[in-house]
């Protein structure tokens, strides 16, 4: 009986013992941290945009934005970066309850948003926007389309860019039509029974749309306008915002954004459309 107390005893020591130096190591382990200064930074991006941000067949986040991400990360000593994948309502609401303090999911610089949030003055993508128009419309650039109709979003940034086109080129202007909830198929199905002269979309929509719609008196033009598309930071994260614009700006002028860009979207576009972003809303 009385060895058993002892043995009882000991074991009660030695899981203190256990107890009190895990404690001392992770107390070490946090006064380490806090002494290097490193802050953590929770980073949303998208699931479901190939290929800019989805996930593989582990559940991980991968594509050209995620990319981006880790290159900043790696450049940034004072940070650390933990990049969760989600869909894009809940990183808009995760951003806005403080639940993320960054965001990547090819977002423009609208106005409405640089009222809510912090941008870098350096965007990390340029997204080519083409024309789908009838073939036999002659239609293959803005230039073409003077007179001409086009439906678009008044609340969206397409809009913006195409009203400032108008302003920039009087007497050549495009007849806009401001229409909300108009789908990109019924849109491009306007487009082909005339009601409307062209539709402003991406190469990779219009595709995937013409995979289901087969409407073949379409076509797609070449590039007329480009989105400059940038990271966001939540208010209050200015040294963190500028802190991502020096990484940006190193990634442009060593050519790393190039790479990443011919590696995820098969071309570089920075070096192909850069001359092209001076038509966008600023």
């Amino acid at each position: 009986m009385q060895e058993e107390k002892k043995m009882k005893k000991i074991m009660k020591n030695a899981v203190c013992s256990v107890m009190v130096l895990t404690l001392a190591v992770s107390m070490t382990a946090c006064q380490k941290n806090q002494s290097s200064g490193v802050s953590k930074v929770k980073v949303g991006t998208g699931n479901a945009m190939p290929p800019y941000c989805s996930l593989d067949d582990k559940g991980e986040p991968v594509g050209y934005d995620v990319a981006v991400l880790k290159e900043i990360d790696k450049r940034l000593d004072k940070y650390e970066f933990d990049i969760q994948a989600m869909d894009f309502n809940t990183l808009i609401v995760s951003i806005d309850s403080g639940a993320l303090d960054v965001l990547s999911h090819q977002l423009v610089k609208s106005d409405a948003r640089k009222e809510k949030y912090l941008f870098p003055e350096q965007y990390y993508c340029l997204s080519p926007m083409s024309l789908c128009v009838k073939k036999d419309s002659g239609i293959q650039s803005l230039a073409d389309m003077a007179g001409k109709s086009i439906n678009q979003s008044p609340t969206s940034y397409e809009y913006s860019m195409l009203m400032a086109y108008n302003e920039k080129n009087p007497g050549k202007e495009l007849k806009i039509n401001a229409v909300s909830d108009l789908s990109t198929a019924d849109g491009f199905k306007q487009v082909s029974n005339g009601q409307v002269d062209a539709s402003l979309t991406y190469q990779s929509t219009y595709d995937s749309v013409q995979k289901e719609l087969k409407l073949d008196n379409l076509a797609l033009t070449d590039v007329v306008m480009v989105e400059d598309t940038y990271i966001m930071c939540a208010k209050g994260k200015d040294d963190l915002n500028t802190a991502i614009d020096g990484a940006l700006k190193e990634m442009v002028k060593d050519g790393t954004l190039s790479k990443i860009a011919t590696e995820y979207l098969g071309q570089d576009v920075f070096s192909n459309y850069a001359d092209m972003v001076s038509i966008t809303a600023k």
